[in-house]
């Protein structure tokens, strides 16, 4: 089961970061059938999923993930996920008292950890299907949930999405109701605690760096 929830964390580790302003999450370039879609939020995450099955199915090592599979599933759906936001809420309190360049510096680094830590777990995704349920819309917020099928196994995926100035983005998936923002948030925070923001940092990048070389063969 934890093998499986990680390939559906995995989802979210290959995005696209553009990041301009770390505090402008609508930053990404976004065109005009996206503009669209970020309408409502059950075409983003239906769109966003989607892209990243049909970027499996096409791989030619359908046991691997190599670094052009990586490029297709980061075209196929940047600009569906709020990064930036992501990042701000999976550190919490300790983002107010980050710098401009802190943030943005932190945003990058997180996004790398997203990706060395559950990237290659793609590689394990066999035509698991898709089913999604209610949707919840709020002035501000919204959840879409759905179900991974595995055999005769459901697993339950919730996808929370924020409203901005572009329309509907992820910030946060939930699998069997663990936040994975909320893992994080305790995660960093102890780090914060004991080591500050400075050393935070250092100690963010040098684990992205063991991850990274760890990582190599693969691409």
């Amino acid at each position: 089961m934890l093998r499986k929830t990680l390939i559906l964390l995995s989802f979210i580790t290959l995005l696209p970061v553009q990041v301009i302003a770390a505090t402008d999450a609508g930053s990404q370039q976004i065109d005009a059938g996206q503009t669209l879609q970020l309408n409502d939020p059950k075409v983003v995450v239906q769109t966003a999923v989607s892209g990243v099955i049909n970027a499996l199915k096409a791989r030619k090592d359908q046991n691997a993930l190599s670094a052009e599979d990586r490029a297709a599933i980061r075209k196929a759906i940047g600009g569906y996920f709020d990064f930036v936001e992501m990042a701000r809420r999976a550190l919490g309190r300790p983002w107010r008292k980050m710098d401009i360049a802190q943030k943005k510096d932190f945003v990058l680094t997180f996004r790398e950890l997203l990706e060395r830590s559950y990237g290659n777990r793609l590689s394990e995704y066999h035509d698991q299907q898709v089913e999604y349920g209610k949707v919840k819309i709020g002035k501000r917020t919204a959840s879409v949930d759905s179900e991974v099928i595995d055999a005769d196994k459901r697993i339950p995926v919730r996808y929370k999405l924020v409203h901005k100035k572009i329309g509907w983005r992820v910030y946060d998936i939930k699998v069997e109701g663990i936040s994975m923002i909320n893992t994080y948030r305790t995660d960093f925070g102890e780090a914060v605690n004991k080591n500050g923001i400075v050393g935070f940092l250092k100690d963010l990048k040098e684990r992205v760096a063991g991850l990274e070389k760890q990582d190599k063969p693969n691409g």
